[in-house]
């Protein structure tokens, strides 16, 4: 799997899924071995937030083009 495959991916995810992809991204990059239960900590909680206003944006700019 290509890297433009990999990003096109994630950016379909929901903002849900982006906010998990995120923490276990961080997880994985800082090498810890559970990945699966992370912490929901303040810069998770905003995570979450930009997702879901990433998400947001992108279905009104889509919308906006029909």
């Amino acid at each position: 799997m290509k890297v433009e495959e990999i990003a096109e991916a994630i950016s379909k995810l929901p903002p849900e899924e982006l906010a998990r992809f995120r923490r276990w991204f961080t997880a994985f990059e800082s090498g810890r071995v559970n990945h699966a239960e992370e912490l929901d900590s303040t810069a998770t909680k905003l995570g979450r937030f930009a997702g879901r206003a990433f998400a947001e944006l992108k279905r009104r700019t889509k919308d906006g083009q029909s």
